[in-house]
């Protein structure tokens, strides 16, 4: 049955200071402008019990305040190399849920009632300059519980960003202050931006692809144990003879599955984000604003059936990880430098070539966000666009959830895996169709 999600009230919220003339201007860099095609959207799902009462004017009034500290997120795009920090504001809707308590929507939640808790569209077919870097809505369940669903322009932040601005509102909520150091940043130097840019295209490509492969890929959630993730990380050491990290050993062990399940490729190769902010030289703070990350790749050449194990390929990981320093990202981006670097994976010819994505946000506290409501009993990156990849979150026990996006074919094959399955603690369809929660939820 289909959610009834009543929309009473939409405010729009703008920062508590009025943001000064002289930072009028918010440069974009050229990660910025690639990223700017869509919206991030995320999900905090917060019960009603104890003493924890959801005070919604207090959100919003703290909202208010966070604006100020990261102010071009209330602005809007003036071109495309520029947001007008010119204090707009922000969307804040709140909606109730009539017709379903939380433990309801976890026992039937699919992808379609994820999307009816949003404030909007997190792929707009066309790129609406008028339209506001963030909107929130506010869910609130029959129960008492609530789904605060948050959709904020990647072109102004990457998830990073998104932790320092959900942790500043959150403390600032709770009475606590926030927004420590200077969080808005200047990215150009490093990623000058493209001249005369124009979000129009990639806006309505990145929507045609997302909405055109929907249905085209199976979608499942996988969760693997603290205990299990420790293992790997005892089985998988490196070359080195450490230990790799949760997400390191993970990765290895998830590519080295989805390679057995697509022997017919060349080469593989795995793709994985790398937040530069700790590796550029001065660092940046932690959670500043903007895309401060760049692509790696690791690659396998396929020897065969059989050939590939976790172990063999973590140390790739490993390095595909470390390589990536703000020395290394300059001589990418100098004149000729990422041309190279295609020409070299083009040599092998597109069609034997097989990509896999990860994207990991566990190394942010997303899982742990209180705005004095107490944790979240579950969050979640909304997954519209996982194909050929795999978002990892953190579990509040400790362990990792991974929601995987394959073809059919190919997930068929990694379900009939038992190197793979044996270490699986729990299993979700996840579609249009039906993505349940472990019972513990």
């Amino acid at each position: 049955m289909a959610l009834k999600v009543e929309i009473h009230l939409k405010e729009n919220v703008r920062p508590f200071s009025p943001t000064p003339h002289s930072l009028r201007n918010y440069k974009l860099s050229q990660i910025d402008q690639i990223e700017g095609t869509n919206y991030t959207s995320m999900l905090f799902f917060y019960n009603s019990a104890g003493a924890h009462h959801h005070d919604y004017d207090e959100l919003k009034q703290s909202l208010s305040k966070t604006l100020s500290v990261f102010y071009p997120v209330a602005g809007r795009v003036k071109d495309g190399m520029t947001i007008e920090c010119n204090d707009e504001g922000v969307d804040f809707v709140r909606a109730n849920v009539t017709n379903y308590d939380l433990s309801d929507l976890f026992r039937i939640c699919t992808v379609d009632h994820l999307r009816q808790l949003l404030p909007f569209d997190p792929y707009p077919m066309d790129f609406d300059p008028s339209q506001p870097m963030l909107g929130v809505q506010v869910n609130k369940f029959r129960c008492g519980g609530t789904a605060l669903a948050i959709c904020i322009w990647h072109g102004v932040a990457d998830a990073a960003a998104i932790g320092g601005f959900v942790q500043t509102w959150s403390a600032i909520n709770r009475g606590e202050g926030g927004g420590g150091g200077n969080l808005v940043v200047d990215a150009t130097a490093i990623f000058p931006p493209a001249l005369n840019f124009d979000f129009s295209a990639p806006t309505s490509a990145a929507a045609r692809l997302v909405k055109s492969n929907q249905g085209k890929y199976s979608k499942k959630r996988f969760v693997f144990r603290k205990e299990e993730i420790e293992r790997m990380r005892d089985e998988y050491i490196l070359p080195d003879r450490r230990r790799p990290s949760s997400v390191e050993a993970l990765s290895a062990f998830l590519w080295a599955a989805v390679i057995r399940a697509n022997q017919n490729a060349k080469m593989h190769i795995l793709i994985l984000f790398t937040d530069l902010r700790k590796r550029l030289n001065p660092p940046f703070q932690s959670m500043c604003l903007g895309n401060i990350l760049y692509l790696t790749a690791a690659r396998w050449m396929s020897d065969g059936p059989g050939g590939v194990t976790a172990h063999s390929l973590v140390g790739k990981i490993r390095e595909a990880i470390m390589k990536v320093t703000g020395e290394h990202v300059s001589k990418i981006e100098a004149p000729g430098g990422l041309t190279t670097e295609m020409e070299k994976i083009a040599a092998f010819g597109v069609d034997k070539i097989k990509f896999f994505i990860i994207s990991s946000l566990c190394g942010f506290p997303f899982h742990e966000l209180n705005f004095g409501w107490g944790k979240p009993i579950w969050f979640l990156a909304a997954p519209f666009n996982v194909m050929d990849g795999a978002n990892l979150y953190k579990t509040g026990d400790g362990g990792i959830e991974a929601i995987i996006g394959l073809t059919p074919q190919v997930m068929s094959i990694l379900n009939k895996d038992k190197k793979f399955i044996v270490r699986v603690s729990c299993i979700r369809t996840m579609t249009s169709e039906l993505f349940n929660l472990p019972s513990k939820y």
